[in-house]
């Protein structure tokens, strides 16, 4: 069974194969992944690879990324959601967006988000969620601060991407 959320303005279900092409436009572009150079995509066929991971964490776990659209529009204008990792031999949620740089300071991100962790605190009973986040990222950090994230030193990395902050919710829970 799909998973769709809703909001004021936007739609967001599991991505789909047609999906695809949006990927890689919205992850190619360095504005996107400006603070995680890592995630930029080079060719189409990594968006293919891409893809069926996503749809592996949804099958396996019943959550995942969700394409982000406008209503009435078929293309998605960014992607958000999360997946299972683990830090440090702990399970947790890593949380993820991007969005279209053609979108961005619209409120679509913050609005995306706030209903991926409503869905999650329903779904899974107030599971622990993990923002990274780039110390320079003003963007994001304002969008996970405000629905409730708190900034976590014990739980920063430095990665493929450089240092990055850690935004926890809800870390006093298990998965």
């Amino acid at each position: 069974m799909e998973t769709m959320l809703e909001t004021a303005r936007l739609l967001l279900n599991q991505p789909t194969p047609g999906d695809i092409d949006a990927m890689f436009r919205i992850l190619s572009d360095r504005r996107t992944t400006r603070f995680n150079p890592a995630d930029a995509l080079q060719w189409n066929e990594e968006a293919d690879g891409l893809f069926q991971r996503w749809e592996a964490q949804w099958e396996k776990h019943g959550v995942g990324y969700f394409a982000v659209r406008l209503p009435g529009r078929e293309e998605p204008i960014g992607f958000a959601g999360v997946k299972h990792v683990s830090l440090s031999g702990r399970p947790v949620l890593n949380l993820y967006f991007r969005f279209d740089a053609a979108v961005w300071h619209r409120g679509y991100g913050r609005e995306a988000v706030g209903a991926v962790v409503v869905h999650l605190n329903e779904f899974l009973e107030l599971p622990p969620v993990l923002a990274l986040v780039h110390p320079d990222n003003t963007a994001s950090i304002r969008i996970v601060t405000s629905l409730g994230f708190e900034r976590n030193a014990a739980a920063a990395i430095s990665g493929p991407d450089g240092y990055q902050d850690a935004y926890v919710l809800n870390w006093d829970r298990q998965l």
